[in-house]
């Protein structure tokens, strides 16, 4: 009995906020996106590998295909309702640095280094809602860093 409750114990300190899912205004299932569509990362989050965010989609961005391409679905009806408002969809970050940490997370300098979106983010291809996989912390930062031989100089991150 005691061993259960110390594993579930450890399972909730090594896993807190990675199966909680954020409430999207569109439920979006990227791994229909990526297996029917064949899109990558890049084609929805345009800025990855030229800015320090990746951005979200923008309403125009989802329309250029579903403007013609399946605009049957609950999920695009409401799609089609932002777009015809000329609204953004209010999309929910699910991975954030909290601002007391002074941190900045620069995807561009990632892509060009070869880390895969996957590596920050667990395999979001294979995810119906997106759900924090990975917890980022100042130590799995620092230990990615060494590994790879990247900086470690504070001000890479915090500025």
């Amino acid at each position: 009995m005691q061993r259960h409750f110390l594993l579930l114990i450890t399972l909730a300190i090594f896993c807190r906020g990675s199966v909680r899912a954020q409430q999207q205004p569109i439920d979006f299932p990227h791994n229909v996106h990526v297996a029917k569509a064949a899109l990558e990362c890049i084609d929805c989050h345009i800025k990855v590998d030229t800015q320090d965010e990746a951005g979200l989609p923008s309403v125009r961005k989802c329309m250029l295909c579903h403007q013609n391409v399946a605009n049957e679905g609950p999920g695009v009806q409401i799609l089609l309702q932002y777009a015809e408002k000329n609204r953004e969809i209010p999309w929910v970050r699910v991975y954030r640095f909290e601002v007391a940490a002074h941190a900045k997370f620069r995807h561009a300098s990632h892509i060009r280094a070869g880390v895969e979106c996957a590596t920050c983010h667990g395999d979001v291809a294979q995810m119906t809602v997106v759900t924090k996989q990975v917890e980022h912390t100042m130590g799995t930062c620092l230990s990615c860093h060494r590994q790879n031989n990247a900086s470690e100089d504070c001000a890479a991150c915090h500025f």
